[in-house]
């Protein structure tokens, strides 16, 4: 991952920390398709995110729940090392 997602997210777990929030479960992949052009790239997934969610540190209660079938895209770029990095990740709600 590398910016501005890198960013994003970063500054998410700060906000849940501050907040006695903690990620749980899993979340399952479905690509539907890449998409190459260059360094950059481009993917979607229909990813599963059903049995994941947020949860209270300190109740350890479940605050919300994660949806199946959310229709991702998400934006990558590769490095001068030659991995691919996520640039941005949109979520289009539910339905892939």
């Amino acid at each position: 991952m590398t910016d501005p997602q890198l960013t994003k997210v970063i500054d998410r777990i700060k906000e849940m920390k501050r907040k006695n929030l903690v990620a749980y479960g899993r979340v399952t992949t479905h690509i539907q398709s890449i998409s190459l052009d260059g360094i950059d790239a481009s993917l979607r997934d229909c990813q599963d995110s059903g049995n994941a969610g947020t949860m209270n540190t300190l109740t350890r209660k479940k605050i919300n729940r994660g949806i199946q079938n959310e229709n991702i895209k998400a934006y990558l770029s590769r490095g001068s090392d030659g991995r691919w990095r996520v640039t941005k990740a949109v979520s289009f709600g539910r339905g892939c």
